[in-house]
């Protein structure tokens, strides 16, 4: 329809606004037909549509408005498709399998096309799909119930549907003529206010009858009035109400996606708490793994000082000075068990540590089993899960975790030993304790020429033993402690593998889909507030 000047700018806001939608709504997948189709209406006369339930009187409320008989009338549903009335050579044409195009040369028909649709309740189950598939394209919307069952169930629901596409609204109750005045009175009062409770608002309400002409003059005249006024404000409107539905159930998909990828925001948040406190208990349990080797290391220094206390006297001088006896005598003593006590701690301690990222795994599906909720993301992650759990080996990662306490070892003072395994590591420091030791000797055997030196020089040599038995510990320690670090960085990168690229692309997407909804919100605040000119030009304003 033409558009008047004064309504120029708004025009080109609308036609902008709804390009801009139409390209927003496909970015983030949702429906675009209704809201092209609504832009290609923007070109044509005015659309009437005439909805309500069958038998309410709507082909017969046509055929009154129009002054003949054009559309079947009768008690049993007689509209089985939608029905345009179009002005035009006399003729019907289809329009798809749904629609017929029915032309006729009457004036009113130049400026307003009439939309007749199946009932809301027919019996044929699309009758209601095509409804409320053409809903989108109305400029105003005729509903039609009966004065002698108004507003029911199913017109309130098909009410609500309206007022969700933010369509004008005209509310007929037909079959006036079997009320008396009061009972007019009474059911305009009755339908006012169940409409109102549904919509909000009261639209224009009519009270007439298509068989007898009773009220029918007052529909057409406000009819007229819309087509001489505010028609091309409204026609303006109508698709920017088809944007708003479009977006609000684009904003809602996009809001339920976002929800859904709190929750995997969450779940990671969870299992990186699973994993900090795994962490954390590792480093406090292998404390207690280096108390049961400095135990081992405790027992030796007690050995270590007992024999100095016993050998290292006046009474043993000859002993001291055959420095091989010295040795044979620390290593019975001192050192005969030593080296299988440490390299069991050091091996129980490597085993312990290759049998944790096991741990880690099966607690976080016990988590996610027990805290979970149903979905392909996480039953995905579930299966990974299982599947880590089943290759893990802790016999090759207790092998791996060696290695590198091994490798640790050999970077020490003992980088002469060649690639030996951990008991022969243990073996060569404990030798070297031994050498020192016996290194010793001489300084006892000087001893003898004042017997007031050998005690000084013995406690001097316990002293140098003590050094030197926590320097070896210091080193086991050390190459432990490395080992653990290591063990944490390399299950743990394994363990955040699993997950973390799909947090990480939860948080693009959430980022994304904030940004896309926001963008709707933008759209959808300047559709309202075009809306709102556009709806100032009309003085009848009954919009939903």
């Amino acid at each position: 329809m033409e558009l008047p000047p004064s309504l120029e700018k708004e025009a080109e806001a609308v036609r902008a606004l709804l390009a801009e939608g139409l390209a927003r709504l496909a970015r983030v997948g949702a429906a675009t037909a209704p809201l092209e189709q609504a832009l290609a209406d923007l070109e044509g006369p005015f659309l009437l549509v005439v909805a309500g339930e069958f038998n309410a009187g709507k082909s017969s409320l046509l055929n009154a408005l129009l002054g003949e008989p054009l559309l079947p009338e009768g008690v049993t549903p007689t509209t089985d498709r939608i029905t345009l009335l179009a002005y035009g050579e006399e003729g019907e044409e289809p329009l798809g399998e749904d629609a017929l195009v029915l032309r006729r040369r009457r004036e009113l028909l130049r400026t307003l096309r009439f939309v007749d649709t199946p009932g809301t309740n027919a019996v044929i189950a699309r009758h209601q799909l095509l409804t409320e598939r053409f809903l989108p394209r109305a400029d105003l919307i005729l509903f039609v119930t009966s004065a002698d069952r108004p507003y029911t169930e199913s017109e309130r629901r098909f009410l609500e549907l309206i007022r969700a596409w933010g369509k004008k609204l005209a509310l007929v109750v037909n079959k006036a003529d079997l009320l008396d005045e009061a009972g007019r009175r009474e059911v305009r009062a009755f339908v006012e206010e169940k409409v109102r409770e549904t919509l909000g608002m009261t639209p224009p309400i009519f009270l007439v009858s298509a068989r007898t002409g009773l009220g029918v003059a007052a529909l057409e005249a406000y009819i007229h009035d819309l087509l001489a006024g505010p028609a091309a404000a409204i026609k303006l409107g109508a698709p920017l109400g088809v944007l708003l539905r479009l977006t609000a159930e684009a904003r809602d998909r996009l809001g339920a996606r976002e929800r859904e990828l709190a929750a995997e925001l969450e779940r990671c948040r969870t299992l990186d708490a699973l994993l900090e406190r795994h962490l954390r208990q590792t480093r406090e349990e292998f404390a207690g793994r280096l108390a049961e080797l400095g135990q081992a290391f405790r027992q030796i220094e007690a050995r270590g000082e007992r024999w100095f206390r016993e050998t290292v006297r006046l009474g043993r001088i000859l002993d001291l000075l055959n420095a091989s006896k010295v040795e044979r005598s620390f290593q019975a003593e001192v050192l005969a068990d030593a080296e299988s006590a440490l390299t069991l701690a050091l091996a129980d301690a490597v085993r312990w540590l290759g049998r944790r990222e096991r741990d880690l795994l099966a607690s976080a599906l016990d988590l996610l089993q027990a805290t979970g909720s149903p979905g392909p993301e996480e039953e995905g992650l579930k299966e990974e899960l299982r599947a880590a759990l089943s290759a893990f080996s802790p016999e090759a990662e207790a092998a791996w975790v060696q290695a590198q306490v091994e490798a640790a070892l050999r970077t020490t003072a003992l980088a002469e030993a060649g690639a030996v395994g951990l008991g022969a590591l243990v073996a060569l420091l404990l030798h070297g304790l031994a050498a020192d030791v016996t290194g010793l000797a001489a300084g006892f055997a000087a001893a003898v020429l004042g017997l007031s030196v050998l005690p000084r020089r013995r406690e001097a040599a316990l002293g140098k033993f003590r050094e030197r038995l926590r320097g070896i510990e210091a080193e086991l320690g050390g190459a432990l402690e490395a080992a653990l670090e290591e063990e944490l960085k390399r299950s743990a990168e394994r363990y955040r593998a699993l997950y973390r690229p799909g947090c990480a692309r939860a948080e693009a997407e959430r980022s994304r889909l904030a940004e896309e909804r926001a963008a709707l919100e933008a759209i959808e605040n300047r559709a309202r507030t075009l809306r709102a000119r556009l709806e100032s030009a009309d003085p009848t304003s009954g919009r939903t």
